[in-house]
């Protein structure tokens, strides 16, 4: 999950502090695309397992504790863009206390996060704001499974799936996945 920093044989590129969430303050320090993030340790280890796990990890005798500092940040693996973490982190630093107003696309990057680091309140957060909006049914079923939310939460929209008057494409099946567009193929044969 963590990986090390090693300088890049191509050439140097130019570290920055991200512009919103590098915190005065802030006693945990992470890189991701040439942006350091400060942020607040507490809420890491108070949220998520995976962290209070890999925090609690003591550093070598003599070595700093990695995420103390610039130079010992947490660098996450390149599958976790900048633009997703400060996604996330609006979560813990949202101005607007209990308003969170954001779209879909915004909410299923915080819970793809939420789910990979184990931050169960914010997948309960995130599921609770992704069900007041819009969001196609296959989309949703997609990342609901993918996330492994309750299914119960999907059931009147497997219902539209199987009443809707065209059947799924061979994309939707692609993205659903062949036992999900099964399951969806014999129920609309039992309802005809």
């Amino acid at each position: 999950m963590f990986s090390h920093q090693s300088s890049d044989s191509e050439g140097f590129t130019a570290l920055r502090r991200h512009e919103e969430y590098y915190l005065t303050g802030g006693d945990l320090f992470f890189l991701i695309e040439q942006n350091h993030f400060r942020v607040h340790r507490y809420f890491f280890e108070r949220e998520s397992q995976f962290f209070k796990r890999e925090l609690a990890t003591p550093a070598s005798p003599g070595a700093t504790r990695q995420g103390t500092s610039e130079s010992t940040a947490i660098v996450l693996d390149s599958t976790v863009k900048a633009s997703s973490f400060a996604k996330f982190l609006w979560v813990f630093y949202n101005p607007k206390y209990s308003l969170y107003k954001a779209r879909v696309e915004d909410w299923v990057a915080i819970m793809e996060l939420a789910h990979r680091w184990g931050f169960h309140e914010v997948m309960k957060l995130a599921t609770r704001e992704i069900e007041k909006l819009e969001m196609p049914d296959i989309d949703r079923i997609v990342a609901y499974h993918k996330f492994e939310l309750d299914r119960s939460l999907l059931l009147h929209r497997y219902a539209a799936l199987t009443a809707r008057e065209e059947p799924l494409n061979l994309e939707e099946g692609m993205a659903l996945g062949m036992d999900t567009t099964l399951k969806i193929f014999r129920a609309r044969e039992v309802a005809r």
